[in-house]
């Protein structure tokens, strides 16, 4: 998002909502783009994302007068408005207003921490596409977290924030989500990705070194629920395959256990345990190969994480796989992408794909019937952060 662009029209729509623009600031933070390393991190395992070139703002100031214990949030995309007590936030019920629980929960998150919140005016507006696959939710969460920290005066470790963002998803939005979105969210630098490890919570800039190529998004248009029952079944599955082994984790997991203790697992558990095992180790040769620029062997592994999710995760569908075979009929002509794979957490959503910069107008005309939700080539940007209107 070009702030310098849309000043005008942000600093109306701030006046529009509530009455007047001035002493406005801004929260700005990205989505994300998970490269590979994909239903790795709720299973404390290695992940290598970037924050991408779109964003959520958080437009904000203290609330004057009567009512300065509230905070009153209006959703430009959504046009829909909100309300609470710094004292008493509760999460709503039912599926219209959910998009709020989002930034409730952030707020009883913080509070929780003992963030001593002061009341506020917050316009959201994002150029994210929500269930793309490109973590619309942690760049509300993050970004709101920065807000609300901002009008208490407060600062507060990005890790930390990160941390309390995803306990807001858990317990609000109801979405058992690993530490991956937030932290890159947070923590993002340009020009790199964010090496993981979920375990640790260490964080490690992997420079890109790519000479005329970039990684694009497609989108299938098709949006999933992260709440709903599969997702969460898939955490379950991994967390009793981990329990079986005697393991708090499947971290913790080699290839050894996973033989030993076959027997005693579902087919389904099998493949679970054995997509987290091999995916962890391609987030290793992927940061390795990202840094010598490698191109063949980052085409040959996000087309082995792809394979990986959708015949042993069991998380791509038949719109995802599409992108995935257009795109490689695409580069059977000209060989401008080496690789491409699902990114997200499937069910539909969005592809990565690494493709030759000059080649993507014409890429993005060739699959514009199988990604329906549009493409966007990206560029890894900076974690979010707090600027003057």
């Amino acid at each position: 998002m070009n702030l310098k662009s849309e000043k005008n029209r942000l600093q109306g729509l701030f006046k529009q909502q509530y009455g007047s623009a001035a002493d406005v600031h801004v929260a700005l933070a990205p989505g994300r783009s998970n490269l590979i390393g994909e239903h790795t991190d709720y299973n404390h395992g290695l992940v290598l994302p970037i924050a991408v070139n779109r964003h959520t703002a958080v437009l904000f100031r203290p609330q004057q007068g009567p009512g300065a214990a509230t905070i009153r949030v209006y959703s430009e995309t959504l046009k829909k408005s909100d309300e609470f007590g710094v004292d008493s936030i509760k999460p709503l019920k039912g599926g219209e207003n959910h998009w709020a629980n989002y930034v409730r929960g952030t707020a009883w998150a913080l509070a929780k921490r003992g963030i001593k919140l002061r009341g506020g005016e917050l316009l959201i507006t994002s150029d994210l596409p929500r269930g793309a696959g490109l973590s619309s939710s942690a760049s509300l969460e993050v970004a709101t977290g920065l807000a609300l920290l901002s009008l208490a005066g407060r600062d507060m470790d990005r890790q930390a924030l990160a941390f309390a963002c995803q306990e807001a998803e858990h317990v609000y939005a109801g979405v058992r989500c690993g530490i991956m979105d937030q932290t890159v969210v947070a923590r993002a630098q340009a020009g790199h990705a964010l090496m993981l490890d979920c375990d640790s919570i260490t964080v490690r800039h992997v420079p890109i070194q790519l000479k005329g190529y970039s990684f694009a998004i497609f989108d299938t248009g098709v949006r999933h629920k992260l709440a709903s029952s599969e997702y969460n079944k898939r955490r379950s599955e991994c967390e009793h395959a981990a329990a079986l082994m005697k393991h708090k984790s499947l971290r913790g997991v080699e290839f050894n256990d996973l033989a030993k203790y076959a027997e005693r697992m579902t087919t389904d558990e099998n493949k679970r345990v054995r997509h987290v095992l091999t995916e962890n180790m391609r987030v290793v040769q992927f940061a390795a190969a990202l840094e010598r620029g490698d191109l063949k062997e980052l085409g040959r592994l996000l087309h082995l994480s792809h394979m990986s999710l959708s015949e042993d995760y069991e998380v791509s569908c038949a719109e995802l796989d599409l992108v995935v075979t257009e795109l490689a009929l695409q580069s059977s002509k000209d060989k401008a992408c080496p690789g491409s794979r699902m990114t997200g957490g499937g069910f539909g959503g969005a592809v990565v794909a690494l493709l030759k910069t000059s080649a993507y107008p014409k890429y993005e005309k060739a699959l514009r019937k199988a990604a329906k939700g549009g493409s966007l080539l990206l560029e890894p940007g900076d974690g979010a952060k707090v600027l003057k209107l």
